[in-house]
Parts: C-alpha cells; structure tokens; sequence
C-alpha cells in the first residue's frame, strides 16, 4: 500500500505520545473469558421469550398507606377498592395454561405501599394499560436472586443481651426469601424430622397447622411463590407461573435453594439450639458463651419471625419482592398499618441493577412508614458499582460480608513424616455433591505442582492414584481451565477415593461442587501451606469426608472481607453503598429439615440478618426512632475496621466495600447520639458523587447532623479520616469540635476541596492493580468516614463520606476541509485536554454512520431513568484501521472495525445494566453472522471488553475475537460516568476479508426497558478496508488518539465525498463528549471529452484519432472501437492522437477520459462511425513478346498495385472462362508482381487474353484484357 503517513507533514500531530505498550497490548486472548455464545445471548435477552417482560401496574386508587390516619376499616376498604380495580384493569389471572400468552396477566397485587397489581405478558400490551385512566404507572421489575455458631459474640449481640437485657423482644421481622421451617428446634419447633415433614407435606402447600410452631417466635407468612415458581425459568423442570399459598415452609436445605430463608432466619432471630440439639428458653442475660452450641442464637433472639416465601422451592430467581414488601406493611392484612413489620431482611437482588430501580420506590416507602430494611450487598466481589438493587436504595441498610469466626470443614492428619501434625484436623471447606455417607482415608498422592486433574488420567497416573487421594491444583482465576466438576470426575475414573484442592486466598469466596462419587477438601490457604510439603513428600495421610463437616475454624480471619462481598456504588445517581460489614463466611444456621441441625452457608446473604437483628435490638430500645434513626445508630456505631490482614491488621477498608466498617449491636443499642447526612437523611452517609475538574480548584460543601436524644450534652472532636485518597485532594470538618445539647441537634460542614493540579488518579489502597494478571478499570475516590470522638469516654461515631473526583478536557474538533486534489487533511482539536495525575485524555474520530433522536418518555412504563437514558443511542460511528494498519506495516491481525456510539444519558458502569450489541451481516443476506457485546471479560475481572461471536458456531462455542473498549488498557479508558465508547472487532479474527461490505445494526440492552431493547439504529453498511475515511490516531493504541491540542491527520479515499464525522472525546464532560463534524472534500470539475476522426476510409490507410479535453486536465485517453480498447494515451495540453488501422467494416468509435486527479470527473465522448472500405486495385500486364511462333516461350509481367494497402494471393489469366495460367504476386509496399510463363500449346492465331486479380478482405479486384498473336 502506498500510503504516506503525514504526523510529521502537519503543524501539530495528536499522535505524538505513542504507547510503549504497542498494538499487541489492546488485543486479548478470548481464550481469558469462559463466556460461551448461549451464556451471552442470554446476558442481553435472547432466549426465545422475547417481548415477555414483568412489570408493576399502578393503580388511580388509594393505597393503604394514603389512608392510613382514617383507621383500619379505611385501610381495608381501599384494599378492597384495588383489588376490584386490579381485575378490571387486568381481567385475566395467570395460570399453567396461560402462561405463554400475551395477554397481560395478574400474579398479585399489591395494597398496602402502592395500589397496584403485579403483571406478566406482552410488553406492547402492557404498555397498552396506560391508556386507562385506572392506571398511574407502570414499573419494570427486575429479577431478582438469593445473595448467598458463635457470631453473636463476635458482633457482641451476647454482650447487648448481658448489660442491656434487650433481645428484641416485641419487635417483628420479615425475612423475604425462600421460606421458613417453623419446625426446627432454632424457632421453637419440635425439631424433628418427622414434624418438618408433616408441616412439609408432598410440596409444601398444605394449610399450616398451628400446632407445627411456635406462636411466640413464627408469627406468621405467605408463600407468593409455591414450589417450582422460577422467575428465569433456569431450573429444569420450573415454572415462571406462581402458585402462591399460605404456607411458607423452606425447602431441605439440601435442595437447590439450600434453605437460605431458614438459616436467614436462624442468624436473624433463632432462639439458638444448645449442644444437647434443643431449643434454648432464657434467659439471655445469663448467657456468658454458647460456643459449643449446636446453633448460636440468632442476634434479635426475642424478636419474632414473619416468613414471606418469593422463591421457589426449585432454586432460581424471583419477581415477587413488590408483594412481599407490600405485605410487609400489613402482614396480617387487618387494615392497621401501625402494626407493620419492624425490620425487613432481604438476602437477595440483582447485580448491577441500577439504583434508581423501581424495586428501590418500595423499599423507601416501606422506610418511612417505619420499617428498617436490611439488604445484602451481593456476592460478586471487587466490580466497580456492582452492588445493586435494593441494596442501593438510598434507605436500605446494605451489609457487606465479612470474616468473624467461620464454621469450616476439616481434614484430619492420620500419618505424617512431622510427628506434631499427626491426629491435628486442619481447615477447609468439604465439596459439596459428595453423596456417600463414609468417609474416606488414604495416602494422598501428588503428581505435581501444576497438576490440576482437567484433563482424563494417564494410565500411570491412574495407577498411581488407584484408591488414594489425589492433590489437584486449583487456581484462583476466572479463566481456569476447568472447575472442579470436571477436575473430580476424572480422579474418580481414574481409580482416585478421593481430591483434595489448595487455595491462596484468605477467605473462601465460593464453594466446591466436586461429584457425587468421590468426597473432596479445599484446605484454607493456612492449611495448604501447613501440609503442603508432607503432600509433595508423599508421606501425607488424610481422612476427609462427611464426620468432619464443621469441625474446622479459620483461626485469625476476626474482621477480613469475604472477597465475594459485592463493591458498591460510588455516587453516580447521589447513592453511596454499602453501609455497613458483619460476619457471612462460614455461618452456622438453623439448617431447614434438619429438626436441631445446623449447616453453614457463606455470603452477603449470611451477614443482612446478623444486622438485621442489630436493627430489631435498637427498635426495642427505641420505639420512638424512625426507621432512618435506627439506621443511624446502626451505622454510626459500626466502628470496627475490617481489614487486608486479620485482627486489624493491614489496610482497613473503605465505605466502598463495609460502609461504615463492622457492627457493634452494644454500641448500637446504647447510642443516644446519632450523625447522618443532613440533605439526606435516609442515606445518613455523604455522597458528593462525581466530581468533575477542570482547570479550576473546586470547592462543595454538605452538611452532617448529630443528634442527641441523651439527657446531658455530648461533646466530640470530629475529623474526617481518609481511607481512599485522591492526590492532593481533601475533606476537613468543621468545627473540629461540637458540643450537642441534650434532646437537641448540632451540625457540622463539610468541605471537599480539589486542585487540578494536585488530584491524582489513585486506587483504592485495598484494591489491586491487577485481577488474575489482568490491569483493572477502577474509579478514583476519595473516600472515608466523619468520625466523631467523644470527649467524655470512648464512644465513637462515623458517618461514611464518598467523592469521585477527575479530571476532565475540554476539547473541540473542528471541521475537517480536503483542499485541492490533496487526499490527506487535518482534524484540528482545540480547547484543553489532559495529561496530568494519572489521566490522558483520549478522542476517538470515526464516520457518522446514524443519528437517532432522544427516546420520547414513555408514559406507559416507569423504569431505570438512568438505565434508558444511557441507552438511548443518539450517534453511532464507525473507523477501520485496516489502511493504518498496513502503512504502519504492522500484522493485519491488529486490524478492527471500529464502532463508536454516544448515548443521551451517562452510564455509572457499561456492560451490566446496559449492553450495548453489534449485529454484523458480512455476506448482507439479511441475517445477522457476528454478534459484538460489550461486557466484563469475567464477573470476576473489571476490565470492560467487546466479546464478539459466531452466530453460526455451536451455542457452547467462546468468542472468537475479544477486544478492550476504547482500546485501551492499564490507563484511564474514560468508561466509568461516561455516555461515549469505541468497541473494536477484529478483521482477521471474525473473518471479515477484503471486499466485505458488511451491514452494521447497532443497539442496546437492558432488563429495565420494555422489551429489553432501550434503543437501535438504522443499518449502515461499512468498507473496512476501503474506507472512506481513516485516521492516524495513536500508533501504539491504533484504536483511539491522545486527546491533545493539535491535529489528527484524515486520509481520505478516491471516491470519498463531503460528509460528517462523529468525534469522540472520552474525558470531556456531558453533552461534549461526542461531536459532529463537517469533512468537506472538494467537488471534482466535470470534463467534457470530444472525438474526431480523419482518415482510414480505405483499408490500409490509418485513422487518426483526436481527443479533446475540456478543460485541459491530466489523466488518459483511452480510446474503443465498440467495447474493444484501442490503447491509451496520455492526454497533452488538452488534446489525445492516436493513429490506428481498422478493419473493413463500420467501427463505432468513442474516447474516455481517466483524470489523474481527483479533482476532476472522467468523461467519455460521443461515438464516431466510421466506416472503412477495401482499398482499390489496378492490374496491368506486359509480355516478352506480343506475338509469337507457335511452341516458343512467352512469359507475362502482370502488377497489381493497391491504392492504400497491399494485394495478396494469385492473379489467373484466362481465355474465355478457361484460366490458362496463374501466378502469386510478391509484393513490395502496395505493389504486387508476378511473372508466368504462357503455355505453349496456343493455337496459331489471335487470342484475346483477361489477367485478373480477385481481390482480398481489404483489397478489391481488378483485371486487364490484352491481345497476343501465335504464328506459324
């Protein structure tokens, strides 16, 4: 290709900072990310039930809550009123049958926060219902999944129950999950067996007999769900139809929902089962340690249980919760709305999910009737903005998971080479499926470091591991090769009794399956490196298997994170979470069918109850607080740090992962101080947000408000402690000191003050730069808590405080103007960009390829704000770096097919609530070929990419290409609170060759807009490899530029015209991130091309062939007889000659004109006929002699001469018709001789003789008579 490369032609090149890193590095191995093709369809909705959606139908009635102050019977009235008003909207019921249908179908409705009915069906005629003046609004639901015996010491409930003597006693809470076993012996049941099965029944439907539980403790429930009720129809054999009872009962917890509401539960408010396997019966403030108990207490052991059921017995997910909240304000539906639940436990959501979720409407209604709500973070881990909704309902109390005191399995040391290591058991965690009841002991084999049992043994392998146990190596990544599904199933064909597995983390964040066959162990990282040398000696004999589930404890692990604990959001819509950390990794519960049993369960969902407990000890000493109060003091005494290392040791973390930091139930019930935010009290946490910088010091104040219900007045200092940092960023408080008057409030200011040219891009000291070798994306915060120290004694309050701040360009590109017959032109950006603290800014050109306007509101569906807006497309773009590509000389592999898109509003992170997809018709047949997602490239790894698929290829197929978005890594890409991106796709890798025109569908995904599509554009069909346009951007990034003043040079192809570009710039803000540019390329003068012809008529003779161009422009003539070139010319001063020889015949001639610039248009002539005849001959003869005497010789001189072209061929002579003699004529130019000699045989006398000459394909004929006389 023979392109020159002008960075160095044009004043100033925005290509100036190449990457050291070179292309390779935006390119990733697909291999990295397990995503197969059906697991990704199925993330952006493609599952074959598309237009279903669930959403929340608001009723023009009132609700129970509006009505509240006129009594119950009004309460009850308007429950009536929307019930009626329910069926009339929405007539038909859901059932089995009509499940499928696309009529809008009810599965309950909602009276107590909102006058509403809960509905399924086609999303258009869903929408529809809007049209009614009985409908209000209509909500999207979103699905929501569960958020997977001695920590009442460890969170010093048992100290609450000691010196306060509070237990929770009159205080109701409504654990929202998958039920209740009423029997078991940790809720006052019988605690057998036999009871569970007979309040069980054969599907848990059956009337509940009060008989099966305790009043005093169960107070009651519903079950919205029944048995097989699944939301996302993932379990075999489910339903998305719910078959709701009055009976609540949890399923086994061995079955797949693991009894998670029961153990929820047990943690929350069990009475506790003692080490003789009953039910303890007080008191509690004589209890000093219950460690040997078969089940601790529960943290609110006096508190009683409302059981709503919104899972089904199945496993699965749920679209219930709206019912169950609604019930929660009237659980025992008298219409009195002062009787409602003290504190909701939910252990579940949705990752991701937004914070403006409807979901979160109800939770903040059910705050302010009074009702705390404990939510569980989620479980998945260190993601950017990951937890989701309702925990990130502005009210909610969020828990993340922490470490206290967890209940592990054990390994027990048989023999050893160390003799202290003999008979010593050592933690771990048992695999789960193991369904054999013995255990196994045996020599453990170990076949190396890196063994790690993914692929079938050999047959030495085998024989080695034949009835021992088999050391496989696991490791921690994403990306592992295999799980251990697949690891134990070969042990086991291989002859193995049984696996046992290392870790290097901490804490356990996930269990192991294994297989039924053969029983397993994953050693605590401890344990590994305790037994790993006799393990790799061979002198290591184990018993491992069921005897020894929770016989281990992880020794030091007092207050580290559970890396499954979800990282919250970071203020992006003024919402900052989690709140607060308390103990969920190896918990000991109430296990459901267990009778007194327990079984231990580890996540976000273990830690909620632990607070929620908390929450019902400080509502029974406060009666008086409102739900946000309680929250408060909940909070503001959660002053224990959880930390990298155990017992406090290492980097404590942030509010982004705990939230104020571990409860402490005794400081929260004894607080009379609260402090919380005063411009959102429901929140109590400060939330600056984002903080856009510019080049100017920026400067934002809030306010904290401390409260003191106390009778005496209270005096702290009060700082603000940082546990993130930012640069040279920073919050003070003032005063430094407040005295608070006894029942009186004080507040203190709060100033967040950021430099520009002090802020840094700093990560959150407990994060790593790197996931499983990965460069992560993070957000920079400045984050940590107010913390308030009292005067008088060692009380201590905080209030978590969040800021994001950045830096941000401003840059502006300017129209881009092709002068001449130039094929290179400069793309001007002007204004300001950044390169400074840790952030470079990036702007990325492309071809406009769509606009679409901003999506009208949609006044018959409330959703994600948020969530539509950021998917609502209003430019998309494309660029090919093929050409780039090839004049950098670099491997075609780094070459891609850019699309850019700009949506109306910004996303706080991409790839989770919103996708954006690219669909690709490569052979433009109509059907998609390629599918382009952009996503997380592993759950478990912040690094945002473009996984594009096969359509064609097998649903279990991975990706064949994977790209980093913005085409950038290890630096700020400009995704987090962004509303522009630049997804790359690989040429060679997707199969896109040279001559490809591919037709490009671009749109966006998400669980909150009607038919999970918030918005697309019009199909537009790309030339990668001829693009119109292409750009020389950063040569080490190929993808975007450095965003600087300066120029990006535009090449341009020959057949481009004036049109636009759509110009991203990544780290603007707002509305200037994307740009529409003119790119005006000069109009090409037309030319006229005319022909004239002279000459060659006759055959032989020559045309001349004269074009003439106007105006005289450079370039070629080619001249054509017919279709048939006649050669080129280069045109001269205008004008084209050519001289050629035609055949005999008419020729239609014409002339085309090729201009060598662009800034000319070709032309091509009229055509010319001509028509070419044979050229004319004449014969002439003369003999030796005239006359003659018989029998002597006489020979004929005959010439044929051609006017214009030369005879050919043979002359005769003839007498008469009879031809005597003949001869070939030799030629010479146009004259042709030839001599024959007459026959001798001539009779005497006068003969009259005719010489002619026939003629050729381009030469006519001619002849000559003369007269020779014969004598005697």
């Amino acid at each position: 290709m023979s392109v020159a490369l002008t960075s160095a032609l044009l004043a100033t090149s925005a290509t100036a900072a190449p990457s050291d890193a070179g292309p390779a590095a935006s390119r990733l191995d697909p291999a990295l990310s397990s995503t197969t093709l059906a697991e990704a369809r199925k993330r952006i909705g493609v599952t074959g039930d598309e237009g279903q959606i669930t959403a929340l139908v608001q009723l023009a009635t009132d609700a129970g809550v509006d009505v509240a102050d006129e009594g119950a019977d009004a309460v009850l009235e308007a429950a009536a009123a929307a019930e009626d008003l329910a069926a009339d909207v929405v007539p038909t019921e859901l059932t089995a049958k009509n499940a499928g249908s696309a009529t809008p179908k009810r599965l309950g409705t909602l009276t107590n926060l909102m006058a509403g009915t809960l509905v399924t069906g086609d999303a258009e005629k869903i929408a529809a219902l809007a049209a009614s003046d009985d409908v209000t609004a209509i909500y999207r639901v979103a699905t929501k999944r569960p958020s997977n015996a001695n920590t009442v010491d460890f969170t010093r409930a048992l100290a609450t129950w000691q010196d306060t003597g509070e237990t929770g006693d009159g205080v109701s809470i409504a654990v929202i999950d998958t039920g209740l076993d009423y029997t078991h012996a940790d809720f006052g049941g019988a605690g057998t067996l036999a009871a569970y099965e007979a309040a069980y029944g054969d599907d848990g439907t059956q009337a509940v007999d009060p008989a099966w539980f305790d009043a005093a403790k169960y107070a009651g429930g519903y079950d919205f769900a029944g048995p097989l009720y699944d939301a996302s129809l993932d379990e075999p054999g489910s339903t998305d139809v719910p078959t709701p009872d009055a009976n609540p009962i949890d399923s086994l917890s061995t079955s797949p929902n693991s009894g998670h509401g029961t153990h929820v539960a047990g943690s929350a408010a069990g009475y506790g089962v003692t080490e003789s396997g009953t039910t303890f019966t007080g008191g509690y403030d004589d209890l000093t340690d219950v460690s040997d108990w078969q089940i601790g207490p529960g943290s609110a052991p006096g508190a009683t249980v409302w059981a709503f059921k919104v899972f089904g017995d199945i496993g699965g997910s749920t679209n219930l919760t709206s019912l169950a909240l609604d019930r929660a304000a009237d659980p025992n539906g008298d219409g009195d709305l002062s009787d409602h639940v003290d504190v909701v436990n939910m252990s579940l959501g949705s990752d991701g999910s937004p914070a403006d979720d409807p979901d979160n409407l109800l939770v903040d209604e059910l705050t302010k009737l009074g009702v705390v709500v404990a939510v569980a973070s989620g479980n998945a881990g260190d993601i950017t903005d990951v937890g989701g909704a309702p925990g990130n309902a502005a009210s909610s109390l969020t828990v993340a998971n922490s470490v206290g005191a967890p209940v592990l399995d054990a390994a027990r040391v048989i023999e050893a080479d160390a003799a202290a290591l003999r008979g010593q058991t050592f933690a771990g965690q048992n695999s789960i499926a193991y369904s054999g009841g013995a255990d196994v002991t045996a020599p453990v084999v170990f076949l190396g470091a890196k063994f790690d049992g993914c692929t079938p043994f050999t047959p030495e392998q085998a024989a080695a591991v034949a009835g021992r146990i088999v050391y496989l190596w696991w490791d921690e990544t994403p990306a592992r090769v295999c799980g251990s599904v697949a690891r134990f199933t070969n042990a086991s064909n291989a002859g193995a009794a049984g696996v046992v597995l290392p870790t290097d983390v901490d804490v356990f964040s996930a269990g192991i399956s294994g297989n039924a066959a053969i029983p397993g162990i994953q050693l605590t990282k401890s344990s590994t490196e305790a037994l790993m040398s006799e393990i790799e000696a061979g002198s290591l004999r184990l018993q491992i298997g069921p005897s020894l589930a929770m016989r281990g404890t992880q020794a030091g692990a007092g207050d580290l994170l559970n890396s499954g604990s979800s990282r919250g959001v970071h203020g992006s819509l003024g919402i900052v979470k989690p709140d607060v950390a308390a103990p969920g990794t190896g918990i000991l519960s109430a296990a459901s069918g267990g009778g007194a049993a327990g079984h231990v369960l580890s996540g976000t969902s273990m830690a909620t109850p632990h607070v929620a407990g908390i929450a019902a000890l400080v509502r029974a000493a406060h009666p008086g607080w409102t739900a946000q109060q309680v929250k408060a003091a909940v909070m503001n005494t959660a002053t224990h740090d959880v930390t990298t290392e155990a017992d406090g040791a290492g980097i404590a973390y942030g509010p982004e992962r705990v939230g104020s930091g571990r409860v402490d139930a005794l400081a929260a019930v004894e607080t009379d101080v609260i402090a919380y935010a005063s411009q959102d009290e429901e929140l109590t946490s400060v939330a600056f947000g984002v903080v856009d910088v510019a080049d100017q010091v920026v400067t934002k104040k809030a306010t904290v408000t401390v409260r003191n219900f106390g009778s005496s007045a209270r005096t702290y200092d009060t700082a603000f402690v940082a546990a993130s940092t930012a640069g040279g960023a920073g919050i003070t408080v003032s005063p430094s000191q407040v005295t608070v008057p006894a029942g009186r409030a004080s507040t203190l200011t709060l100033t967040l003050t950021v430099d520009p040219a002090t802020l840094e891009r700093e990560i959150d000291p407990t994060q790593e730069l790197a996931q499983f070798g990965l460069p992560r994306e993070y957000v920079t915060t400045l984050s940590g808590r107010v913390v308030l120290t009292s005067t008088s004694d060692d009380q201590e309050l905080r209030v978590p405080v969040q800021a994001a701040p950045r830096l941000v360009a401003d840059l502006k590109a300017s129209n881009v103007a092709f002068s001449g017959t130039a094929t290179t032109a400069g793309l001007a950006l002007t204004g300001r960009g950044v390169d400074a603290g840790g952030w470079t800014s990036l702007t990325s050109p492309l071809i406009l390829a769509a606009t679409s306007p901003r999506l009208e509101a949609d006044a018959s569906l409330t959703t994600s704000a948020s969530a539509i807006a950021s998917g609502d497309l209003r430019y998309v773009g494309w660029s090919s770096n093929a050409p780039y590509v090839d004049a950098l000389e670099e491997d075609p592999e780094w070459a891609t097919l850019n699309i850019g898109i700009a949506t109306d509003g910004d996303w706080a992170s991409i790839g989770t609530g919103v996708i954006p997809v690219i669909d690709i018709d490569v052979d433009n047949d109509g059907e998609a070929d390629l599918q382009s997602i952009v996503t997380k490239i592993d759950p478990e790894v912040d690094l945002t990419v473009v996984q594009t698929f096969d359509l064609h290829a097998d649903p279990s197929d991975d990706a064949i290409d994977t790209q980093l978005v913005n085409g950038v890594i290890g630096m700020d890409g400009g995704l987090f609170n962004s509303n522009v991106l630049v997804a790359p796709i690989g040429l060679v890798a997707t199969g896109i060759e040279k001559g490809d025109t591919p037709t490009v569908s671009v749109w966006t995904y998400s669980d909150y807009a009607r038919d999970s599509v918030v918005d697309e554009v019009t199909p537009f069909t790309v030339d990668p490899y001829d693009p119109s346009f292409w750009f020389e951007t950063d040569p080490g990034l190929l993808v975007p530029a450095i965003g600087e003043v300066g120029t990006i040079p535009v090449h341009r192809s020959a057949t481009a015209k004036s049109g636009k570009l759509l110009v991203l710039q990544h780290h603007n803000t707002g509305t200037s991130r994307a740009q529409v540019v003119d790119v005006t390329v000069p109009v090409p003068t037309k030319t006229t091309t005319k022909l004239a012809v002279s000459g060659g008529t006759s055959y032989g003779q020559k045309a001349t062939l004269t074009a003439t161009v106007s105006p005289a422009a450079a370039g070629r003539v080619t001249f054509y007889d017919g279709t048939k070139s006649l050669g080129s010319v280069t045109v001269s001063a205008g004008k084209a000659t050519k001289a050629v020889a035609l055949g005999v015949g008419t020729h239609q001639l014409k002339a085309v004109f090729v201009p060598t610039s662009s800034a000319y248009v070709g032309s091509t002539s009229a055509v010319v006929k001509l028509t070419v005849a044979k050229s004319t001959t004449t014969t002439s003869v003369s003999l030796s002699k005239w006359t003659a005497k018989k029998g002597s010789t006489v020979k004929a001189t005959v010439t044929v001469k051609g006017a214009t072209a030369a005879p050919s061929g043979k002359v005769t002579i003839k007498e008469g018709s009879k031809t005597i003699a003949s001869g070939t004529l030799t030629v010479s130019g146009t004259t042709g001789k030839a001599t024959i000699t007459l026959p001798t045989s001539l009779s005497v006398g006068k003969h009259t003789l005719t010489v002619g000459y026939a003629g050729t394909a381009g030469t006519s004929a001619s002849s000559k008579t003369v007269t020779f006389t014969v004598t005697r």
